[in-house]
């Protein structure tokens, strides 16, 4: 009898061992599948939270998509999580996620932005300080770039909301705008144009936001909107978007997305880093990580890492 219960016991304790073993293998390949647009603020924010993933043991994914194709995959759940959101400006593609509860609005990781169309000083100075301003006769024909007749906005990826806005106000002759052209581009291609047309001082009307390191680059205003066709400065803030039901697959990931909030100055210095120095986005995260471990320090706090570890300590042995 003794013999068949120590049997019993030794099976019991081996079965144990393999299932605990099952799950600490689960949970060492648990994968934070991250969506991404093509912008260098969202680019290099992405790689600094996939390296601390990384550090903390997940398996981290990141795909570059278009706008809709990545709010469509939160919503399926084919991704996890987006650090991009853009709000209130990208409503229109998010709302009907928002109503049938496939997508959350996790937490706001960057305010005090700008996103509105921009132009250069010297036009701001020769009197277009609105978009009321643009399609006066004194003004239209100076944003011909192409010389086909017709003045052009420059916007940047197809499928951003920013060039909705712009395309319906065009659509909807809002401003006297029915007859301008939009030259969809990307952020790289649009801000080439925007250089060339700052060095000879040519007119050009765009699409800007802040932060970004055009804003140190060249001296720009953002265009007056009495019409308020683009939100009002100052409201539009960058949330976290996730899948619906992160917080329950993944809760230490999900708290670590509930604590990390970037500054504008942060984010901008990330963007000029990549973009204007051309340093891979993975050097400029894991830099700014190693000078900023304080901050990390907050982003990580009461987080475990997949072996249950505290990912503070974790994350300041690899960066110290």
């Amino acid at each position: 009898m003794k013999t068949k219960l120590a049997h019993l016991l030794i099976v019991s304790l081996i079965f144990v061992f393999l299932l605990g073993g099952g799950f600490v293998a689960q949970a060492k390949n648990q994968k934070v599948r991250f969506g991404y647009i093509n912008w260098p603020g969202v680019t290099v924010k992405t790689h600094v939270a996939r390296a601390l993933l990384e550090t903390m043991g997940y398996n981290v994914e990141a795909t570059q998509l278009q706008v809709p194709a990545t709010y469509k995959a939160l919503s399926t759940g084919d991704l996890d999580v987006f650090l991009g959101g853009w709000i209130p400006t990208m409503l229109t593609y998010l709302e009907p996620y928002f109503e049938e509860g496939t997508i959350e609005k996790l937490e706001v990781n960057l305010n005090e932005t700008v996103y509105r169309n921009a132009v250069p000083k010297y036009v701001w100075d020769a009197g277009v300080r609105s978009f009321a301003d643009l399609d006066k006769p004194e003004y239209r024909d100076k944003f011909d770039l192409n010389g086909d007749g017709q003045p052009e906005f420059y916007g940047i990826e197809p499928g951003n909301e920013g060039n909705k806005i712009v395309i319906d106000a065009i659509e909807n002759d809002t401003y006297g705008l029915g007859d301008w052209d939009f030259v969809a581009s990307s952020t790289a291609g649009m801000l080439s144009q925007v250089k060339k047309a700052a060095k000879n001082e040519d007119w050009i009307v765009f699409l800007g936001w802040k932060p970004h390191w055009m804003n140190i680059e060249w001296d720009l205003k953002y265009l007056k909107d009495p019409k308020r066709i683009w939100p009002e400065p100052g409201k539009e803030v960058v949330w976290t978007l996730s899948r619906v039901g992160l917080d329950e697959d993944m809760p230490e990931v999900y708290q670590f997305f509930k604590q990390f909030k970037v500054t504008p100055a942060w984010q901008s210095n990330w963007i000029y880093e990549y973009t204007y120095e051309e340093n891979p986005p993975e050097e400029v995260a894991e830099t700014w990580i190693k000078n900023h471990l304080d901050v990390v320090d907050v982003w990580v706090y009461g987080v475990e890492t997949v072996d249950g570890e505290r990912a503070r300590d974790v994350i300041r042995d690899k960066y110290e």
